[in-house]
C-alpha cells in the first residue's frame, strides 16, 4: 500500500508532530511506500518528517519531481524520482501531471486541507472520487479518518 500527500503551500510548522504521528500510525498498519512532491511548504514539512522518521524506522519514501531543475534536487538526490510520463510536459502543466501520477500510484492520502477553494482541495476530491483513503490533518476528528482506514484496509 502506498501513500501520498496533498496540502496547502503555506501549511504551518506546528502540524509537523501530528504529521509524523500519522505517518508512523499508517506505517505500522502496513503502508510500505510514501510519495511526496517538492512544491510548497506542506511538501517540505512532509520531506522533513519522512527524513527524520527514516533514521529510526527505515521508512521508504520518494520525492516525486514535477520537473527537472537544479533547485528541486539539491540535498535530496538519493530519494528523488522523476516519472517518465512527465518528460516533454510543459512546466506550466507539470505539477498537475505529477499529481495525477501520484493518485494512480497511491491508495491512501495524508492531507492538510482547510478550505475548499484551494488546489489541494481539488486533488483531495479527485482522490475521494477514486475511493482512496484520505486522512486530513486539518480535520477536527482524525479518529474518523483512521476508522475509515481500518475498514478499507480489511477489504
Amino acid at each position: 500500500m502506498n501513500c501520498t500527500f496533498f496540502g496547502h503551500h503555506d501549511a504551518p510548522e506546528h502540524i509537523k508532530p501530528k504529521l509524523k504521528e500519522t505517518i508512523l500510525n499508517i506505517f505500522d498498519r502496513g503502508v510500505s511506500s510514501f510519495y511526496v512532491g517538492n512544491n510548497g511548504r506542506f511538501d517540505f514539512l512532509v520531506q522533513e518528517a519522512l527524513n527524520e522518521l527514516n533514521k529510526s524506522y527505515s521508512i521508504k519514501y520518494s520525492i516525486i519531481l514535477s520537473y527537472l531543475n537544479e533547485k528541486a534536487i539539491i540535498g535530496n538526490q538519493e530519494n528523488t524520482l522523476y516519472p517518465e510520463e512527465l518528460e516533454g510536459v510543459y512546466q506550466r502543466f507539470a505539477i498537475s501531471k505529477r499529481n495525477e501520477w501520484l493518485l494512480k500510484k497511491s491508495s491512501i492520502i495524508i492531507a492538510y486541507v482547510q478550505n475548499s477553494f484551494s488546489n489541494s482541495y481539488k486533488w483531495i476530491e479527485k482522490a475521494r472520487k477514486k475511493g482512496l483513503i484520505i486522512i486530513n490533518l486539518a480535520s477536527a476528528d482524525l479518529s474518523a479518518d483512521f476508522k475509515l482506514f481500518e475498514y478499507k484496509s480489511l477489504e
